[in-house]
């Protein structure tokens, strides 16, 4: 899966370093306060496809931190629930369940 990844990764960094190299050119950009700045295209690219993957990774990286305590918490409780012993199981019996009505 890693090796699939880097080139994925490494087929996006060419597709977007052959962007940069035929869109070099300044675009107008205008901020808040009224005031407008002249930036490479590529830059504003890199800018904005960063700015939509960093929220995205984050909450990916909390959730996988999280479900890795629930899963070393239920790994300890099967481990503390294995090395008490075996339990005796009653067998189930046509008795043992309520009648349906």
């Amino acid at each position: 899966m890693k090796a699939v990844r880097l080139i994925l990764f490494g087929a996006l960094l060419a597709l977007f370093i052959l962007f940069a190299f035929n869109n070099w050119v300044s675009v107008p950009v205008d901020l808040p306060n009224g005031t407008k700045v002249a930036i490479l295209l590529p830059i504003v690219v890199l800018a904005s496809v960063l700015l939509g993957w960093l929220p995205m990774l984050l909450l990916h990286l909390t959730a996988r931190a999280s479900w890795r305590r629930r899963t070393a918490k239920i790994e300890r409780l099967l481990d503390d629930a294995q090395s008490a012993g075996p339990r005796v199981v009653q067998p189930l019996t046509a008795n043992s369940f309520p009648p349906v009505t």
